[in-house]
């Protein structure tokens, strides 16, 4: 009796082993931003996930927009073919977990011809599907590109307001975003808004997936990376920003600060994506390149506050700045101009109406005591603990596995290794 019970728990254990590896046998396409420009959502989100699949590729961006002759579009254009015909230069970021193509296509194409130039050139640099094939979509444009690949599950993640976008072709996006609403068996969505935008498509597929934040990166103490002030009572006060200088930002709002403010100096830490005139102008505004993802933490933590000077416009009103969670996650205490994402958080984020609430603001965290700047990193962290990008992928994980439960199969229980 005692053999046959042991035969018997043998078996299963066979068993279950056949099943976790059948389980297992699952690969993962992502069509995304460009792998480690900006470190996306999409990237955070992909990287918890590595291990449940058993293999990842990501596909750099396919682009949202025609290309015009104007010299930012034709430097992008230089630099998509050079990653696509050489190896591209390296990075002070963190290598690629798992392959990153760079394929040529032209973007938003309409014309058959050139829609099945696309499809190829993305396929042959993909590796041949092995397994039952899930695609995750961080651009509706994708949706060109399911039925070439054979996509078995096919996620939307929704992280814009693509119809707010500036040079976008609304339009066309619009079409191919109701079009993706149809394929996708699952659409996450990083805000309420964008949530009731892409409900209106498909309710029962759309859930809400709110950004995470690298949460140990952010809170474990760095080194100041500033200069040492000649004296206690010569230090100038710092307040920064970094991402994108782009068109949602308030360039007016800045040089008024700046202004008023002559005392402090604002740090802009990033690439510039428009013309700043204004901000030029202002010798207190200092303007930085950008700097690798895993390095940012020690220019927040020892900022006096950070800032987030957004116009109001309908791509503010639907997103939810990944460098909001990071500024809290540093400890560092946060102004904001009024828009849904910057108010979920009353009791940390000063979310200013007006010019004279923004000077308030600035000058209250210039003139935080050091006992109330330590209580403030302390309640900031406390938040941000639980909204780590392990815990979004978990989420992400039991979503997917649902979808997979319809189809008789899943992947393995969420485990970071």
């Amino acid at each position: 009796m005692k053999e046959h019970a042991l035969n018997k728990e043998a078996v299963l254990m066979k068993e279950t082993a056949i099943m976790r590896e059948a389980a297992f046998m699952k690969e993962l396409i992502v069509f995304g931003e460009d792998y480690n420009r900006h470190p996306s959502s999409s990237q955070h989100t992909v990287n918890t996930l590595q291990h449940q699949f058993a293999s990842i590729q990501w596909v750099n961006s396919i682009g949202l927009r025609k290309p015009s002759p104007s010299p930012r579009d034709l430097a992008r254009i230089r630099e998509k073919l050079r990653n696509a015909l050489t190896a591209p230069p390296r990075r002070d970021d963190l290598p690629p977990p798992f392959p990153v193509i760079h394929p040529l296509v032209w973007p938003l194409a309409e014309h058959p011809l050139l829609r099945w130039f696309n499809q190829l050139s993305v396929r042959r640099q993909l590796a041949r599907k092995r397994h039952l094939r899930v695609v995750w979509a961080a651009l509706p444009s994708a949706v060109d590109y399911l039925d070439a690949l054979q996509a078995d599950v096919v996620i939307y993640y929704c992280g814009d307001d693509f119809s707010g976008l500036a040079g976008v072709d609304h339009l066309r996006v619009k079409q191919m975003e109701e079009h993706m609403a149809q394929r996708a068996d699952l659409i996450l969505c990083a805000s309420p808004a964008l949530v009731e935008k892409m409900g209106r498509l498909s309710p029962q597929k759309t859930h809400l997936l709110r950004h995470g934040v690298d949460f140990h990166r952010f809170a474990a103490p760095q080194p100041d990376p500033y200069p040492p002030a000649p004296s206690p009572t010569q230090g100038r006060y710092k307040i920064g920003f970094y991402g994108s200088l782009n068109q949602w930002l308030d360039q007016t709002l800045l040089c008024e600060l700046a202004a008023a403010r002559p005392e402090v100096d604002f740090h802009l830490i990033g690439r510039r994506d428009c013309d700043t005139p204004l901000l030029d102008a202002c010798d207190n505004i200092k303007f930085h390149p950008p700097v690798p993802h895993q390095h940012l933490a020690q220019y927040v933590q020892h900022w006096d506050a950070a800032i987030l000077p957004f116009v109001d416009n309908a791509q503010i009103r639907a997103c939810d700045p990944l460098k909001l969670r990071e500024y809290l996650a540093a400890g560092c205490p946060v102004i904001s101009s009024n828009f849904p994402a910057a108010r979920q958080y009353p009791c940390l984020v000063s979310v200013a109406t007006s010019q004279q609430d923004w000077l308030d603001a600035i000058d209250a965290f210039c003139h935080l005591s050091q006992q109330h700047r330590l209580q403030y990193r302390k309640t900031a962290r406390q938040h941000m603990v639980n909204e780590s990008w392990e815990m979004r992928g978990e989420a992400v994980l039991i979503l997917i596995n649902n979808i997979l439960e319809e189809k008789q199969t899943c992947l393995p229980e969420f485990s970071i290794i």
